[in-house]
C-alpha cells in the first residue's frame, strides 16, 4: 500500500514512528511502575540500561552480531533480515534515496537499525508473562 508520491508516504511513516514510540514509552512506563516496587528486581533493570547503552556505543560490526544474540535462531534471523531488506528497499531506496544520492551506506545503516530494534522487540516479547498478559 505504497504511493509513489513521497508527500503520501513521509506523513504516513512519520505518523506511523510516532505511534510506535508512544507504545513502546507506555510500556516502559508500566513496566517501571510495576518493578519499582520492588527493589531487588529493579537492580537487574539498571544493569542491563547500562549495558544496553555500551552495546549502542559499539562498532557496525559488533551490532550486527549483536542483534544476532538477542534474536538466536538462524531461520528468524534470516526473516528479520529478509524483512528490514525489503522495508528499506521499498521505502527509502526505490522511493526517494536513489533519486537523492548514489552512497549504499546509509540504507546498509538503516537496515541494521531496523534489524537492532527487531532484535531487541524479541528480546521483549521472549520476556513477556503471558499467563498474566492473558489474564489480565
Amino acid at each position: 500500500m505504497t504511493s509513489s508520491s513521497v508527500w503520501f508516504n513521509l506523513p504516513f511513516a512519520t505518523a506511523l514512528i510516532i505511534l510506535l514510540r508512544y507504545i513502546s514509552l507506555d510500556y516502559d512506563l508500566r513496566r517501571k511502575s510495576t518493578t519499582s516496587t520492588d527493589q531487588d528486581i529493579s537492580r537487574p533493570l539498571v544493569k542491563t540500561k547500562s549495558t544496553e547503552l555500551k552495546k549502542v556505543l559499539l562498532t557496525e560490526k559488533d551490532e550486527k552480531s549483536d542483534w544476532r544474540s538477542k534474536v538466536n535462531s538462524p531461520p528468524v534471523e534470516a526473516a528479520f533480515e529478509q524483512f528490514s531488506r525489503h522495508l528499506v528497499t521499498e521505502w527509502v531506496t526505490d522511493l526517494w534515496y536513489s533519486r537523492v544520492t548514489p552512497d549504499k551506506e546509509g540504507p546498509e545503516e538503516l537496515i541494521a537499525v531496523v534489524n537492532t530494534v527487531l532484535g531487541e522487540i524479541s528480546v521483549r516479547a521472549r520476556n513477556v508473562d503471558l499467563i498474566s498478559l492473558l489474564t489480565r
